[in-house]
């Protein structure tokens, strides 16, 4: 489970990082940066490793999941550029919810009693954070219709549950460190030739501030992370893995209200709070 604490403390850094750079560069120059990076980063575990034996459906898994992966990690600069980081990051609570059943459904894997409780209190953790005094419940299902960020955040929420399983069935098929290495290599080639779709980012800040250490540190980041999230399935269920990793989701948000001063602090924090909860609960 330690391996799952590493890696949403890592995503928790990454999450700032992003936020910074998203504001500074366009949103696809920001991914080609970090993927490109973290991607030779992890070429060199895997030569360190030794390469491993792979099949063809580790290609094909890899494949895919490597161009979810760009699509999500454009959407995910742009949403925590758009919008506070204590109305997007939170909502990556739904992602152990998916998890859970899709590993179900693919892996077979049953989180106890315990566990659906804290995926749970996660799941409700991020709907109240848009509760608004007046609002519904309709409201709390429609409110990311009206925060870009959250909008495009809850996108990455549900594909990142999805694809957490075919992660661990490609991993059968080869191992971490390569499976890692593809996807962020082969996802900065399909941003890098697919880059003027994505626009010039016209939230862009124009300064001084220098990116490129900026940057490599965001790959270094973000390669450590993703290799401690793929090795923490070596011992733990998908879900509670996403679980552990979603609670970073209130360290994000104190961040957002502390450093970027983003306002309605007091609900903000208690949804996180209460997400945090939920993952007290599984990994006690």
């Amino acid at each position: 489970m330690w391996l799952a604490i590493v890696a949403s403390i890592g995503f928790v850094i990454l999450d700032v990082l992003r936020k910074v750079l998203g504001c500074r560069l366009p949103s696809w120059k920001v991914v080609l940066g970090i993927n490109t990076g973290s991607g030779f980063l992890l070429l060199g575990v895997v030569g360190y490793e030794g390469l491993p034996e792979f099949d063809l459906l580790f290609v094909v898994l890899a494949s895919l999941e490597a161009v979810g992966f760009a699509v999500t990690s454009f959407l995910y600069v742009q949403a925590v550029s758009l919008s506070p980081l204590s109305l997007t990051i939170p909502y990556l609570s739904f992602t152990p919810l998916v998890s859970a059943l899709t590993a179900l459904l693919l892996l077979g894997e049953v989180p106890s009693f315990r566990g659906w409780a804290g995926i749970l209190l996660l799941f409700l953790g991020g709907m109240l954070l848009h509760q608004e005094k007046g609002g519904g419940l309709l409201r709390w299902f429609t409110a990311p219709l009206r925060e870009p960020g959250s909008a495009r955040m809850l996108i990455v929420a549900a594909v990142w549950g999805i694809t957490t399983s075919i992660d661990k069935i490609a991993i059968r098929h080869g191992s971490e460190a390569l499976l890692a290495a593809w996807m962020s290599i082969l996802s900065a080639v399909l941003i890098l030739m697919f880059r003027p779709r994505f626009g010039d980012g016209g939230n862009v800040r124009t300064s001084r501030f220098r990116t490129g250490p900026w940057l490599l540190a965001a790959a270094g980041v973000a390669g450590v992370a993703v290799l401690a999230q793929f090795y923490a399935y070596r011992t733990t269920l998908v879900a509670y893995v996403e679980a552990v990793k979603r609670a970073g989701g209130f360290f994000s948000a104190l961040l957002g209200v502390v450093a970027f001063r983003e306002g309605h602090c007091r609900r903000r924090i208690t949804a996180a709070a209460l997400m945090l909860v939920g993952v007290l609960l599984i990994l006690l």
